[in-house]
């Protein structure tokens, strides 16, 4: 009996180790569609309190009222053999609100100026993220193209042609969840 138990406890504990390992990707997710050596790239657009601060030429510092800025960033997911990594890129702050969703599903324009903050590998976790986003997100309609007061926070996923735009209810923020 006591060996009987031990074997049925081990068996549990291998199949939670097991499943926490490995991230399955599901099949009606977008992520499920690269293959190794492609990419998917996130866009999301989201809105921020902040007080912005201007440097002049001259050394002088000038500090602006508390505003809604709306921050639009791109993360360019490429999968590999045994991992993901990521480029990361921020635009700069654009007075609310923001059109470049508007024109995201034609293509990126220079005038975003994406500057590349960063590199890293998506960890499990990571992962989880983003399929957990890409599920947590509604489909966008024609009037959350813009970003407004009612929809401050968007997700688009390309892969080419194929894309999904989301609109993502709370302060879900992919810079603020992933590479930590």
């Amino acid at each position: 009996m006591r060996n009987f138990l031990l074997i049925i406890f081990l068996s549990f504990a291998f199949s939670v180790l097991a499943q926490n390992d490995s991230v399955v990707i599901p099949n009606n997710s977008i992520l499920k569609t690269i293959k190794v050596g492609d990419s998917l790239t996130y866009y999301q657009c989201h809105v921020e309190e902040a007080v912005q601060q201007l440097s002049t030429a001259s050394g002088q510092t000038l500090t602006g009222n508390p505003q809604k800025y709306t921050i639009t960033e791109k993360f360019v997911v490429k999968k590999n053999a045994d991992s993901y990594t990521v480029n990361y890129y921020a635009s700069s702050l654009t007075v609310f609100p923001n059109r470049k969703f508007s024109g995201l599903k034609i293509r990126e324009k220079a005038y975003w100026e994406f500057k590349k903050e960063r590199s890293f590998v998506l960890s499990d976790k990571d992962l989880k993220y983003l399929i957990a986003l890409e599920k947590k997100g509604k489909e966008a309609i024609e009037y959350d193209y813009a970003i407004t007061k009612y929809n401050t926070n968007q997700l688009i996923i390309r892969n080419g042609k194929n894309f999904k735009q989301l609109v993502i209810d709370g302060k879900y923020v992919l810079s603020k969840l992933l590479g930590k």
